[in-house]
């Protein structure tokens, strides 16, 4: 079945930045677009505001909108993380949005779970229970803010957010409702027990649907604002990772993606959710056809220590100009390795430039590569290595990664393959693709994608 519209608008919200594209009912991506997030520091808690949050988001469907002459079929996205928002009676924010990146005291957790329950949540979730995310946030509100919760009638994350501000309806996808730790992600039903504990019920969180489900059309005012048509449906998507998979088309066991944005994940799709739990690293429910679930393992935030080595020993510079030094470079860099400590600094003392910016990006690679090692003896093995995000815009850094890795890296889509496959998907969710190996070859073949 044939849309009867021309355009799919995908985004990839991540952490620092909303990233989208705009692909054409052949699979033609026409055109990109990305903007930036800003976030306030609040002790531990990194928030950004939902008005700020919507309006970066509206502004990138806004400029790819004006591309598609209003002949949008569907909008979709994929979402970095659990960011929660806490809304009250008239569904109004009683908070900013809490980043995923705020960290939670261990005493104030320690004070709402069990080490056992804490312990529990990757059975359930998939995901093993840290300072951070959705769940060690209620914890820090119950602890620290009580208030809120007493006020709070409905509690959301910025991803569906998002959803009832385009079509003014509430749904979650068992992918984008993982990292809020809320739910089992086996039965793809809300845990009863945690919710208890914050005197929540399941009223007053989003209904869970598979991804791929149209949750409903763009409300009328907000598709005029936006120029999109009234009929524009908008698909429930994904986490970021799974969606940049299906852009990249890495689908199937044995395939590796390496998504390189804020942090730096390895993605394996598996056959099993015993055998992805057996591996110890997250999990999430995958494709909608074939093997059904991924595994992911990651280097949590390695581009702002990449970062923060960079302007030490360089300033603020231009990417042309560190790829030049890196790629002066010898493999090994005079001896010179990073940990990504606060010794960083002193360890870079004496060397040449080139040869700490190669080290920069080469101590990076080969965390990852030790990574891979760890995941090689769980049985996860990588025949071929896909990678995406912001690092594959420099060759120079593509080329450390394989050296380092001692296998061919091929790209796909870049820094858009996140909004790519969230372009996709919601083609699979209009019926314009039947599933994620057609979407992908119909991308492929329109823009001459090799992998």
């Amino acid at each position: 079945m044939r849309c009867d519209m021309e355009y799919l608008i995908g985004l990839d919200i991540g952490t620092s930045a909303v990233k989208g594209a705009l692909l054409s009912a052949d699979g033609k991506v026409r055109m990109t677009a990305d903007a930036p997030f800003t976030y306030e520091i609040d002790g531990d808690l990194k928030l950004l505001d939902p008005e700020h949050f919507t309006s970066v988001c509206f502004s990138v469907i806004r400029k790819l909108a004006s591309s598609a002459d209003g002949r949008c079929a569907a909008l979709c996205f994929c979402h970095a993380s659990g960011n929660p928002l806490f809304l009250d009676g008239e569904l109004k924010p009683l908070t900013k949005i809490i980043g995923w990146q705020s960290v939670i005291s261990w005493d104030n957790i320690n004070k709402v779970y069990t080490k056992e329950e804490q312990d529990a949540f990757y059975r359930t979730v998939g995901w093993g229970f840290f300072n951070g995310m959705v769940a060690a946030d209620l914890a820090y509100i119950k602890v620290r803010k009580p208030e809120i919760l007493e006020k709070t009638k409905f509690l959301t994350m910025s991803g569906e957010y998002l959803n009832y501000k385009l079509t003014g309806k509430w749904g979650v996808s068992h992918s984008m409702g993982t990292p809020s730790y809320l739910m089992d992600q086996e039965k793809g039903v809300y845990n009863k027990a945690v919710l208890d504990k914050f005197g929540l019920t399941e009223e007053m969180l989003p209904p869970i649907y598979d991804k791929g489900t149209v949750l409903g059309t763009v409300l009328p005012g907000v598709a005029e604002k936006l120029g999109l048509d009234e009929k524009t449906k908008v698909v429930l998507g994904s986490f970021d990772h799974p969606s940049g998979a299906l852009g990249a088309g890495v689908l199937e066991p044995g395939q590796l993606l390496l998504s390189c944005g804020t942090s730096w994940v390895e993605l394996f799709p598996v056959r099993s959710r015993e055998f992805a739990l057996s591996t110890g690293c997250l999990v999430d429910r995958f494709t909608l056809h074939g093997a059904p679930y991924c595994v992911m393992s990651s280097l949590e935030s390695i581009a702002v220590k990449i970062d923060r080595l960079r302007e030490h020993f360089f300033g603020v510079v231009s990417h042309k100009y560190f790829d030049g030094l890196a790629g002066e470079a010898e493999y090994g860099c005079s001896g010179l390795s990073f940990e990504f400590d606060d010794d960083d600094f002193e360890r870079g003392k004496g060397y040449e430039k080139r040869d700490i910016a190669r080290a920069i990006i080469e101590s990076a690679a080969k965390l990852l590569r030790r990574n891979l090692k760890e995941l090689e003896a769980c049985g996860l093995k990588a025949e071929t290595v896909t990678a995406i995000g912001g690092i594959t815009n420099s060759p120079v850094c593509t080329r450390i990664i394989s050296e380092v890795l001692e296998k061919p890296v091929n790209v796909v889509n870049g820094q858009s393959a996140g909004a790519v496959g969230s372009c996709l998907l919601a083609g699979m969710g209009t019926g314009l693709y039947k599933d994620e190996k057609e979407a992908f070859a119909v991308m492929k073949k329109a823009n001459g994608v090799k992998s």
